[in-house]
């Protein structure tokens, strides 16, 4: 199948209705089942292991849904990827130079909105994050650097990116950026102030850009998922560095 380099091709009928369906149960199903499992098959004494656990199995079901939804679509885009050869690594430097870039701009907003609005901010999900990371650094790992970036990828990028891109480039990048971002936000935005969750928002949006970015411009879906891999892989070692300094 001939493809331009910035043209992220089309989902089938299945792949699209499949896509949809799945987000429900992206954002509360599979946690519900994952934290059942765990109860019944896989109970711990200690909260933050079993928390851990069901983050692992909750991490492990999106997987194995998005990856049997969409199997067609990411085996097409790993032969795009092996046709991107070399170019691959330029875009994964390039991506992550242009993400800690980003990262300082939103940071500037975030500050200058803060103190503009006096908001008392905290990034609860990131704070969850490191918690995690402390706690069980292995199955952190795990599901932060290789189960996530998969899922999150194929359900933003992969669905709504690719869905969108032929109508309306822009409306491609803005529409993908601000779901990845509320994502990341859905478990806390419906109990803190609005300006809490604006900022957290906008926290995201450095990597919702940088994601299309490298999924455009290297034609494959796997190309943000190894940057997705990356990011969060760099951001977890300095966690783990800064909290033994």
């Amino acid at each position: 199948m001939e493809y331009r380099t910035n043209d992220p091709g089309r989902l089938r009928r299945s792949e699209w209705i499949g896509g949809i369906l799945y987000w429900p149960m992206f954002l509360f199903g599979s946690q519900v089942i994952a934290i059942l499992l765990v109860i019944k098959l896989w109970p711990s004494g200690d909260e933050t292991v079993e928390a851990a656990r069901i983050n692992l199995v909750f991490g492990a079901i999106n997987v194995v849904a998005v990856t049997a939804i969409f199997r067609r679509f990411l085996a097409e885009h790993l032969r795009r990827l092996t046709e991107r050869g070399w170019r691959l690594f330029g875009d994964l430097a390039f991506g992550l130079l242009l993400y800690i870039a980003l990262v300082y701009a939103a940071a500037f907003v975030q500050d200058f909105l803060i103190a503009t609005f006096d908001i008392a901010y905290q990034n609860t999900n990131q704070e969850s994050v490191e918690s995690f990371v402390r706690s069980v650094p292995l199955i952190a790992l795990v599901n932060i650097c290789l189960l996530a970036p998969l899922t999150e990828e194929v359900l933003t990028r992969g669905l709504i990116f690719t869905g969108l891109y032929r109508k309306s480039r822009t409306l491609a990048y803005a529409v993908s950026m601000l779901v990845f971002s509320l994502a990341h936000c859905a478990a806390v935005m419906f109990v803190q102030p609005v300006g809490v969750t604006i900022i957290s928002v906008i926290a995201y949006l450095p990597a919702g850009y940088v994601l299309a970015w490298s999924y455009e411009r290297s034609g494959s879906i796997w190309t943000p998922i190894f940057l997705h891999t990356a990011i969060n892989a760099v951001t977890l070692l300095l966690q783990v560095f800064l909290t033994q300094v």
